[in-house]
């Protein structure tokens, strides 16, 4: 990365404390106290979550249909389509992680399944990584079976539609986008 600049004097600042501020069921507030390498003067406190990694689910069905879900968010108090995703536990692979995600909010499972990329959500704040994760024949197995405060419509979506669905803002979870860009990618569009 540094080939990109010439003059790459960026290191990472020096950690002097850090602690928790705050526990929630999904992240944790953090504080840390951290130092300039270049200039001790120039020193702070910086907050940011503790959050476990994501998993975005891209399932395609044998007829290059997308699964889809709508679902309620309280951040913008909408009803959001998207794609099943959620929180990586502790001990599990993105790939195991999408693969009970799309049967907990679906019903849906796949033959196949493989990471296609990640991204950091926001690293000016968070410290996870956000993985996309391509399941690939799936076919409805049985009811959904969502936590309990997910209410959640599945539904399908052709393949070919997901770029006129961004395009009109109907799509518009930043992390679903970059899911559909790993995607693209990956020269699954064509």
């Amino acid at each position: 990365m540094n080939d990109l600049f010439r003059d790459a004097r960026v290191r990472p600042w020096r950690l002097e404390g850090e602690e928790t501020i705050a526990r929630t069921p999904i992240f944790e507030l953090r504080r840390r106290v951290a130092a300039s390498p270049t200039d001790p003067t120039r020193r702070g406190e910086f907050f940011y979550l503790d959050s476990p990694d994501w998993v975005n689910v891209v399932a395609l069905t044998p007829d290059r249909q997308v699964v889809v879900i709508e679902q309620f968010r309280h951040g913008l108090a909408e009803v959001t389509l998207e794609i099943p995703g959620g929180m990586v536990d502790t001990g599990e692979s993105p790939v195991d992680a999408a693969r009970r995600e799309l049967r907990e909010e679906t019903g849906y499972v796949g033959a196949r399944a493989r990471v296609l990329g990640r991204v950091s959500p926001n690293p000016a704040f968070l410290d996870n990584y956000c993985y996309t994760v391509l399941v690939e024949e799936a076919e409805p197995r049985g009811d959904p079976t969502p936590d309990r405060h997910e209410e959640i419509g599945v539904g399908l979506a052709p393949l070919a539609s997901i770029p006129g669905l961004v395009r009109q803002g109907r799509i518009h979870h930043a992390l679903v986008v970059a899911a559909f860009h790993w995607l693209a990618l990956a020269g699954l569009f064509e």
